[in-house]
């Protein structure tokens, strides 16, 4: 049986289409699910880790003032001398301070004298001297307990400390800073909170309850729905639970699947009308086209077509009298087109070279992230210590001042690790500052810490000059510049520093009289983890983290070469504060 030319193609692009379309729509269907559930474990794993991170900041903040309570004077007189009503009233308006927090006051023979009562096992280890910060269930409220022991000459005489009631308020927050709901649960596995939809709590409690705590994301199905879920014990034995609902989070995929299911539909039909009327164009001339096109293959470019009754070869022969005319206007046309795919081919370098670029600074941020995890709990202990240190030399005012300025810096770092763990967001932080004071503080911490070294450092600033950026910020900026000018000086040398205000702009020189940078390092300079330095000191970060900073606050940051003699400028620009207002208010 002979099959007609129009039939063969209409079949053929039937075909195709069937063969194309329909798997790669069941693929890129099963890719979404897949890539859309992923995704929701994903973000689901991290979850124990905020909570994780979350308490150990709140922990160390309650440990921290009940340690204070336990130190004050007052209340440690009224707790030696048996006075509860002294030492109640002395706690609240200690605790009052702290928002959110009410006192605890527990007396020499370890009963309550205020706040909730505490179980027998914590009063034994603050005893033990431990003083832990845990989870306990007090009636029917769930709350964070911290206290201290108050000790007299070795002897117990009692523990103060701070109550922090765990509300759906605290489940909210955790809701928000893991995009999921949060299921609370008290050590005795009641429900404490929950923050999801009221219809599948206490199915989901129930079937918690029976659950082992894990930080693994399972799956389970309730009520014919799935759910994604990983929990974590806090201190004291209370379950925090991260639950997300499937159903939720792929409710976008029936649209989708229905819009995809339209265009396919409409393609199919477009595709056919287009195939009958191309097969129907193209079957009847197509004889007649064989025998001129076979002429053209023995090279007889120059042979005229013949032409037809037919309008379909008519048209096929004014085609190729027309392409012999237009060839040299379509060689010069493929020529430029050649042209412009060479430059689209450049421009395409510059932008994977940028995407690679961007890839390596997703990974120092990560890996800044991770140090900045690191090193955030070691710097709270130190700035412990130095709290002690600086009770005990009141009496001398350098030392204190000196100790003063150390927990200060101790706090600028520990502030800044708290914003290095959220380097793949943008930041948020806004503030201004006055870049004068901020320089002259700066370079006095600096001479502080030259020691023996013949270093001297000039300021050339204004009384005042208004920037907007968070001084925290330019102060690690101009201390990661002050750093690497001794670095490169060795142990003498001059740093000038000045200070000017120019449309618009603060800008800060800051000028050392060392070595200067070599043609090959200046372009890297700012790259991460790249040094110059040739012991292990230096990493490679100052440079990187200052120009990040600067420029998250609408600045730059450039380094070049004197030109007078040796030596470094680094220069930092930042917005005026009243330039950038007077912008935005219009």
């Amino acid at each position: 049986m002979k099959v007609s030319l129009k039939s063969s193609l209409m079949g053929l692009v039937l075909l195709v289409l069937l063969l194309g379309l329909v798997p790669a729509g069941l693929l890129l269907d099963r890719r979404l699910v897949g890539a859309l559930e992923q995704g929701v474990r994903d973000d689901l794993s991290t979850a124990p880790l905020v909570l994780r991170d979350r308490w150990q900041n709140q922990a160390g903040a309650r440990m921290m003032h009940a340690r204070e309570m336990a130190l004050d004077p007052v209340l440690v007189a009224a707790l030696i001398a048996g006075d509860p009503a002294a030492a109640m009233l002395r706690a609240e308006q200690i605790a009052g301070a702290f928002p959110g927090e009410s006192a605890v006051v527990i007396g020499a023979d370890g009963g309550p004298w205020m706040g909730p009562e505490i179980h027998q096992d914590i009063v034994d280890s603050t005893r033990a001297g431990v003083a832990p910060v845990m989870v306990m269930e007090s009636g029917d409220e769930l709350g964070t307990v911290a206290i201290a022991p108050v000790d007299e000459d070795g002897a117990w005489r009692g523990a103060v400390g701070v109550w922090v009631p765990m509300t759906s308020d605290e489940a909210a927050r955790l809701s928000v800073l893991t995009r999921s709901d949060v299921l609370l649960m008290a050590p005795d596995e009641d429900l404490a909170a929950y923050t999801g939809r009221a219809e599948p709590a206490m199915g989901l409690f129930g079937l918690l309850a029976r659950q082992p705590v894990s930080d693994e994301v399972r799956e389970f199905a309730l009520e014919g729905e799935r759910y994604l879920l990983t929990s974590a014990h806090l201190p004291g034995g209370a379950r925090v639970t991260f639950v997300r609902a499937l159903s939720e989070e792929l409710a976008v995929v029936p649209t989708l699947r229905a819009v995809g299911a339209g265009v396919f539909g409409l393609a199919l039909v477009l595709a056919l009308a287009v195939g009958v009327w191309f097969a129907t164009r193209l079957a009847r001339p197509v004889g007649s086209v064989a025998g001129a096109a076979a002429r053209i293959s023995q090279g007889d470019f120059n042979a005229p077509v013949e032409r037809s009754v037919v309008a379909e070869v008519d048209q096929v022969a004014e085609a190729f009298e027309v392409m012999r005319d237009a060839l040299e206007v379509r060689i010069e046309e493929l020529a430029h087109a050649n042209r412009e795919l060479e430059d689209r081919q450049e421009r395409l370098g510059v932008l994977q070279a940028e995407l690679v670029q961007r890839d390596r600074l997703s990974a120092a941020s990560r890996l800044l992230a991770q140090l900045a995890h690191e090193i955030r709990n070691p710097v709270a202990s130190v700035r412990n210590c130095l709290e002690v240190l600086r009770r005990r030399v009141q009496g001398d005012e350098e030392a204190s001042e000196l100790a003063d300025l150390a927990i200060d810096e101790l706090l600028r770092m520990h502030e800044l690790a708290e914003q290095m763990l959220d380097l793949h967001r943008p930041r948020g932080e806004e503030g201004d500052c006055d870049a004068a004071r901020i320089v002259r503080d700066v370079a006095s911490v600096a001479r502080v810490g030259l020691g023996d070294r013949d270093i001297v450092i000039n300021v050339d600033a204004p009384d005042s000059a208004p920037a907007e950026i968070p001084g925290d910020s330019l102060k690690q900026v101009l201390l990661n510049l002050f750093q690497n000018a001794q670095d490169a000086m060795g142990d003498r040398g001059v740093i000038d520093v000045r200070v000017t205000s120019t449309a618009g702009n603060v800008r800060i020189d800051v000028v050392d009289s060392g070595p200067g940078i070599t043609d090959e390092a200046l372009p890297q300079l700012f790259d991460p983890f790249f040094t110059t330095k040739a012991d292990v000191q230096g990493v490679g970060l100052g440079l990187f983290t200052a120009a990040g900073i600067v420029r998250t606050h609408g600045g730059r940051i450039a380094a070049a070469n004197r030109s007078d003699r040796s030596g470094a400028r680094l220069t930092v620009e930042v917005p005026q504060r009243s330039a950038v207002r007077a912008e935005a208010s219009a």
